[in-house]
């Protein structure tokens, strides 16, 4: 066989994989607007009080967590750069807009407030706040006082830090106040979520031991996964960068496929 002819017999072979992956893609889109559609119908809501709706599992059932259920403890989003770890944060954003709006609020504490200008105007929205502000280090303060008073009613925070490892050690890393919301937070029904790129966690890798639940996306390098997943026998590199993800949670590990943006109510 010449060389011309194994290179068109590889060609064949990848086309016919592509095929095959894009018509899986296609299916799992088609299930997962179906599911939106389903859970946010105003009429016959299916999802139960407290419930974020994370993505499609592979199972072809709805991924979710009970917020009302403190077990999981604060969130931690890693991923390479362009693994949709902003799209994760956004979309549980999106997620708890299907419940009332007086029981899943979300905030937001990023550098790149311009990502989620699309959001603010949600009515469970309690602000983008710029990180390098110093009204986010107010807010953060103002969220240990409100976990006071949170238990005593049915209403959950969601608090979105996109990309904590950018931030300085005098914007969050010594900031008792986020501390505490990982430490208590989500018994108090408010809830941290964080992205972090695990390529620059050198510096923080204490704050891992915060996070018994992470949801993960693509990661290339084996040590950066391993990082993230311990003893976990889970390929990274497999996930499809900005749509497919992971959910680890005590050593039990659920692959899911992320909501697309749909209109919102």
């Amino acid at each position: 066989m010449s060389t011309t002819d194994q290179f068109l017999l590889a060609l064949k072979a990848y086309q016919e994989i592509q095929a095959e992956l894009s018509q899986e893609e296609n299916l799992g889109q088609v299930a997962i607007e179906k599911v939106i559609q389903d859970v946010s119908h105003e009429s016959s809501p299916t999802l139960p009080p407290g419930a974020l709706l994370l993505g499609l599992a592979d199972d072809g059932l709805p991924l979710i967590i009970d917020l009302y259920d403190p077990t999981p403890g604060p969130i931690l989003v890693a991923g390479d750069g362009g693994s949709g770890k902003t799209a994760v944060l956004q979309s549980m954003a999106r997620a708890s807009n299907y419940q009332d709006p007086g029981e899943i609020q979300f905030s937001v504490i990023t550098l790149f407030p311009d990502e989620w200008k699309a959001l603010e105007d949600l009515p469970n929205s309690l602000g983008i706040w710029p990180a390098y502000h110093s009204s986010a280090q107010s807010f953060l303060s103002q969220m240990v006082y409100w976990a006071e008073t949170l238990p005593e009613t049915h209403q959950i925070v969601l608090l979105l830090i996109d990309g904590l490892d950018l931030l300085t050690y005098n914007d969050f890393h010594g900031q008792k106040d986020l501390h505490w919301l990982l430490k208590y937070g989500p018994e108090r029904h408010v809830w941290p979520v964080v992205s972090v790129n695990p390529g620059r966690m050198a510096h923080m890798l204490d704050w891992l031991d915060y996070f018994h639940t992470r949801i993960l996306g693509h990661v290339k390098h084996a040590h950066n996964a391993h990082l993230l997943l311990g003893n976990a026998n889970v390929n990274l590199a497999e996930l499809l960068p900005g749509r497919q993800f992971g959910l680890c949670q005590f050593d039990n590990w659920f692959r899911f496929l992320l909501p697309p943006p749909l209109n919102m109510r």
